[in-house]
Parts: C-alpha cells; sequence; structure tokens
C-alpha cells in the first residue's frame, strides 16, 4: 500500500466519515440483533464492536509505545491468526462491555491523533492508521450493512 501523504486534518476527517458510515450502520439495532450470528460469519454486530475496539486498542498501545521513541515487540503481520486468538474473550463480553470498549478506545485514540503535531505524523503512524480506522471501519459497516438487508431486510 502506498504511504498516504495526505494532510493530518484530511486523515482525521476520513477516519470520522468511515466511523459515522459504521455507527450509521448499528444504529437502530436491538439487543437481540446486535448480538445474533451473522454479520460477519459467526460474529455478532457486539463481537464486531469488541473486534474493532481491541484493534484501536492495539493500536493505540503501539503509538503511545513509538511516541515515547520505544517498540512493544509485538507482532501483528498475521492479522487473521491474532483475531482467532482473541475471539473466544472477546465473544465472552457482555454487550455492555463490548460498546463501551468500541466508543471509549476509540475516542482516546481518535483524541490521540488529534494531538499530534505535524512531524509526530510518521511512517509508522501512517502505515498503522488505515488498517486500525477507516479500512477497518469500511470493512464492516459493510458487512452489516449487507447483513441487515438481506438478514433483517431493513437499512
Amino acid at each position: 500500500m502506498a504511504k498516504d501523504t495526505r494532510e493530518p486534518r484530511e486523515i482525521l476527517a476520513h477516519i470520522i466519515s468511515a466511523r459515522v458510515a459504521l455507527t450509521s450502520a448499528i444504529f437502530g439495532l436491538s439487543e437481540d440483533e446486535l448480538t445474533r450470528e451473522g454479520p460477519v460469519g459467526k460474529w455478532s454486530v457486539k463481537d464486531v464492536m469488541a473486534h474493532i475496539g481491541h484493534w484501536e486498542q492495539v493500536c493505540l498501545e503501539e503509538f503511545e509505545a513509538h511516541l515515547r521513541g520505544e517498540r512493544t515487540g509485538k507482532d501483528y503481520r498475521d492479522v487473521l491468526a491474532l483475531n482467532d486468538q482473541w475471539e473466544a474473550g472477546l465473544h465472552a463480553l457482555s454487550l455492555q462491555e463490548s460498546i463501551e470498549m468500541f466508543e471509549a478506545t476509540h475516542y482516546r485514540l481518535f483524541g490521540l491523533l488529534s494531538s499530534l503535531r505535524p512531524e509526530q505524523w510518521s511512517g509508522y503512524i501512517r502505515i498503522w492508521i488505515p488498517g486500525a480506522t477507516w479500512h477497518h471501519f469500511e470493512e464492516h459497516a459493510e458487512h452489516i450493512r449487507t447483513w441487515r438487508k438481506v438478514v433483517l431486510h431493513s437499512i
């Protein structure tokens, strides 16, 4: 993937618009619908929210270490294996815990990104952002919209 050379404010605006699209895909679902298997394989919307929140937490931890001049030493290249590794723990979260992770972690990550000085928007930061934010939001928003249309006949 080519390095994103947009201005930080443009990247932040892209994150906001993708997040709005994701939350719009979720909005209006009942508790039963939020916890029903199916939008992404056997994952429910609740599971997707926990999954996204978890990846944003990973991103936040990586950025915090990077900004301190450190590396976590963790290898995140095999995302599918990591998703499998974390799946049971994320599935075990309650709906409320999943929502809290989804919301609170996003606001913490977005707050950190919003506070970066222009020179802190390094290649390392720019490489992580798409997969942990807008690409991830767009991917799962599409899954949820399709599931709503096909299974729930809504949207």
